[in-house]
């Protein structure tokens, strides 16, 4: 499977959907950054257009941010000056250095389409960790799936227009989103397709696949049941530690 999808929607994406780091920022900063030590190193997983790299920055954590869209690491490199930046595959991720945590932020890990490809993610993180190390990411719910994620959208704005369209297979548990992007450039108008793909996965298929890879102790928050993260309905949050002792 390839994000190359990305590349078509970075632009879109940067512009209407970016707000979700400056979101999770601040909870990123009180319940995730005082478990590692300051100024340590830090992976951000599928790092899009790097706000978070450039939050992390800020506080004098090292930061590696890795992406599979060219595109996206683009916008990356513009906010995230001082990050080291890579484009690989999350299966397939390889570092030079071990890190203290790695995030992987907004469903990103959804697009990985069988167990078995999560499972590929979860075993290169835990590599990649440092013996107590914190892995932390959110992933859609089954739940915001079946409720919020099937419609359609529209985008209309003088230099650019998007017609959108979301399905989520019940059966299958597959979800897609797909997107015509018409953007002015040059006063000639250009079109750009997207297609992406995710798939739902339960709790408890996650948590197993946390297990296989290696961590433990696994702790999860169901933003759906918790009244304070509302504004993140329907997505599982983890913290997944790799053992001190290994």
């Amino acid at each position: 499977m390839s994000l190359s999808g990305y590349d078509a929607f970075s632009w879109l994406y940067h512009q209407h959907w970016d707000d979700y780091s400056d979101r999770i920022w601040p909870f990123i900063k009180g319940s995730v950054l005082p478990q590692i030590p300051s100024g340590s190193e830090v992976l951000d997983l599928c790092c899009g257009t790097g706000k978070i790299a450039s939050n992390l920055i800020k506080q004098r954590f090292q930061v590696t941010g890795v992406d599979s869209s060219e595109k996206m690491l683009d916008f990356a490199r513009a906010n995230a000056p001082k990050a080291t930046l890579l484009c690989q595959d999350a299966r397939q991720i390889h570092l030079e250095n071990r890190v203290h945590l790695t995030l992987s932020l907004f469903d990103s890990l959804n697009h990985m389409m069988t167990k078995d490809e999560l499972i590929a993610v979860f075993e290169r993180v835990w590599s990649i960790l440092y013996p107590g190390g914190l892995f932390f990411f959110d992933m859609n719910s089954i739940t915001k799936y079946e409720s919020r994620w099937p419609g359609h959208d529209s985008l209309i704005y003088p230099d650019h227009v998007a017609a959108i369209s979301t399905h989520y297979d019940l059966k299958t548990r597959n979800a897609t989103f797909e997107a015509a992007i018409f953007r002015l450039q040059e006063q000639q108008w250009i079109r750009y397709d997207v297609h992406l793909t995710q798939k739902g996965y339960t709790a408890g298929e996650i948590h197993r696949a946390l297990d296989y890879a290696g961590f433990r102790p696994i702790r999860m928050l169901d933003a759906s049941r918790n009244q304070k993260m509302a504004s993140f309905y329907g997505r599982l949050f983890f913290w997944a530690y790799k053992p001190v002792s290994v």
